[in-house]
């Protein structure tokens, strides 16, 4: 097994993320000249996730008869393929965005939450839509939170929730299919989706959407960060990140975005995160919670546990922001959701323990903890995992943070406006 990239303890250290971009980005090593042995490749990946992945020890899934059941199925792989595909659906089985498996295939179910535009869920039964990202495929169809999932691609949706998983989980929990249900309405990598939906007012339609790879591919040329005014006077300043806290260039565009709604006379800001799924950087993220603090501040909390299992000896640490200009001392709201993904979720705690924001949002993506990149000798896989636990300073982990304002859904009411925009609003008006 050998690292890629800058090395997995750089990269966790960095918050990197974008699991999606990494693995397309890379090429199938060369077969090796020796016999294919699937045991002994399988074994080199389960080790791997004992000896580095932070989120192996579970409560909610029983992770040893897992993979005991995945490995008798990964002894059988006839080739590299198709032992890539089980540890793939293997890792799908943790219900983490950040575990996957590469290379990926154009029949691979699209990355949540970078390319997703529905968040969904079993209730009473009932598949139903949870939240709809603005300004998507869905969201332009107009899907709406509270519609009913009959079928998708034809298949009834429990049984669309549980094709993901395929063999590897053959009899998955109600967490399980909740994530399977959200990545089967948000379609395979290649290919549009076709939604068979039940309205809250009982209409019956069948959706052609896009693929939400091809629509999230699309975006890659937005700005980096977009600033609106709102409210009556508006004289709201909304600071938007557009899916860009992994590139460095928003330190100063966010600098900009700034300095132009000082200079325009915000009476608050309003700090959306909720167009942040593929995650980034801490460099960009304290950044940007630097200039609401005036003090030098811990925002965040490490855990590396492979460092404890090798030498018994735990290693945990504390991460500071430092106050930056332009800074901002009025009132400022924080927006999150289920497309707030990874250094997004770590912007958002890191508001809540450095400043005296005001955070307002659903559960985010829960892409759990700082990014490592492995790659597999004995497969040639590629494997993103969380290598580095994260918390609150407060000690909360990081997918539990709960926002001092929850609401759900956080993106798209049923009635197709801005909930969290409208709650933050309120709120200011009662100051």
């Amino acid at each position: 097994m050998r690292k890629i990239a800058l090395g997995c303890l750089l990269l966790a250290s960095l918050g990197a993320s974008n699991p999606a971009v990494a693995q397309d980005a890379a090429t199938e090593p060369a077969q090796s000249a020796q016999a294919f042995d699937a045991a002994a490749a399988w074994d080199e990946f389960e080790q791997l996730l004992r000896d580095k992945y932070a989120y192996i020890e579970r409560d909610d899934i029983d992770v040893g008869a897992q993979l005991d059941h995945s490995r008798a199925l990964a002894a059988k792989a006839p080739d590299k393929a198709a032992l890539r595909r089980i540890m793939h659906r293997t890792a799908l089985t943790f219900m983490d965005p950040h575990l996957i498996v590469g290379p990926f295939e154009d029949d691979d179910y699209a990355i949540v939450m970078t390319a997703a535009d529905l968040d969904a869920r079993f209730e009473d039964g009932k598949a139903v839509i949870v939240d709809v990202r603005r300004g998507s495929p869905a969201s332009d169809a107009g899907l709406r939170p509270g519609d009913e999932v009959l079928s998708i691609g034809g298949k009834p949706a429990k049984a669309a929730a549980q094709a993901p998983f395929g063999e590897v989980l053959p009899d998955p929990t109600a967490a399980q299919l909740d994530y399977g249900l959200t990545l089967a309405v948000n379609g395979q990598r290649k290919g549009d989706r076709t939604l068979k939906i039940q309205s809250a007012k009982g209409q019956v339609r069948t959706f052609e959407l896009a693929s939400t790879r091809d629509w999230a591919n699309s975006l890659n040329d937005r700005k980096l960060v977009d600033l609106s005014f709102v409210g009556t006077g508006g004289d709201v300043a909304v600071l938007t990140p557009l899916n860009s806290l992994g590139d460095n260039g928003t330190i100063t565009a966010f600098d900009t975005a700034m300095k132009e709604a000082i200079g325009a006379g915000a009476r608050a800001i309003i700090l959306d995160m909720r167009e942040t799924p593929s995650g980034g950087n801490t460099e960009v993220g304290r950044s940007i919670i630097g200039h609401f603090t005036d003090r030098v501040s811990p925002y965040q909390m490490h855990r590396i546990p492979a460092l404890e299992r090798e030498f018994t000896v735990p290693r945990q640490f504390v991460e500071y922001v430092f106050p930056r200009e332009p800074n901002f001392t009025g009132p400022v709201f924080v927006l999150h959701g289920r497309w707030t993904g990874s250094m997004g979720e770590g912007i958002v705690i890191g508001m809540d323990a450095a400043t005296n924001a005001t955070t307002i949002g659903s559960n985010m993506g829960d892409l759990l903890g700082g990014l490592w990149n492995e790659q597999l000798e004995l497969s040639g896989a590629r494997v993103d995992l969380g290598g580095e636990a994260l918390f609150h300073v407060d000690g909360t982990p990081r997918e539990d943070y709960v926002a001092d304002i929850a609401i759900e859904p956080a993106s798209t009411a049923d009635d197709g406006t801005d909930p969290a925009l409208a709650e933050a609003l309120r709120l200011l008006e009662k100051r």
